[in-house]
């Protein structure tokens, strides 16, 4: 059986031909690359050195190859941060910084249903706090989601990727309305009014969000 891999995310198929998209990132059959083992070395065939010449006609074009710089990949591999993005691939900057939304979000939205059913004033002021915490994070978690899909997946557009960005947006868009909101009327929480089921729709949209861009990580992480 043949081997394929996936140039955006690494995985490996097994088959006589590539699926037709990467059941990991979502890349498209073009995307695989079939992996072949290596074939063992030649001797090196005895040749006899090239006559010393100092004529210009020869060593002015092999001078100018010495000295001419490669072309660069992509305006990302050359920027002046290059060595920062690496840390921040290296030292796992986006899944750190994204388990804080991740665990905050749900213990929000508890507080706020609890609140709402027990009138506990208390509780909707705990959920404006981490609601803030959320919101303030979020701009770090999409950048450093950007720089791990430049680092790891040389900024591949597939439908995972996508789907991640749009709920990623979603998430920092909602959580900075709600903490707005909540700051502006905190009584939505707790007193029936027109815009009450509003509210509590926004926050269900936001937790399905964060669930979703979760869900497609951890498939981009462990592959299932």
């Amino acid at each position: 059986m043949k081997k394929w891999k996936c140039l955006v995310c690494g995985y490996i198929h097994t088959g006589d031909e590539p699926p037709e998209k990467c059941p990991v990132c979502g890349a498209p059959k073009s995307q695989f690359v079939e992996v072949t083992e290596p074939a063992a070395p030649a001797p090196p065939a005895a040749t006899e050195p090239p006559p010393k010449t100092d004529s210009p006609e020869i060593s002015a074009p092999m001078a100018a190859a010495k000295t001419s710089a490669p072309e660069p990949v992509s305006p990302f591999q050359d920027s002046r941060y290059r060595q920062l993005f690496e840390m921040m691939t290296r030292y796992h900057g986006h899944p750190i910084s994204v388990h804080i939304p991740n665990g905050l979000l749900p213990v929000t939205i508890l507080f706020i249903f609890l609140s709402a059913l027990f009138s506990i004033q208390g509780m909707t002021t705990a959920a404006t706090y981490n609601l803030g915490a959320v919101a303030l994070s979020m701009p770090i978690v999409l950048f450093f989601g950007w720089v791990d899909w430049q680092n790891r997946f040389n900024g591949a557009i597939t439908n995972v990727f996508i789907v991640k960005i749009a709920c990623g947006i979603i998430v920092t868009v909602t959580a900075w309305f709600l903490f707005i909101w909540l700051l502006v009327n905190p009584a939505v929480v707790t007193t029936p009014q027109p815009s009450r089921v509003a509210f509590f729709m926004i926050n269900l949209i936001m937790l399905g969000a964060a669930s979703i861009a979760g869900w497609y990580g951890g498939k981009l992480v462990f592959g299932d």
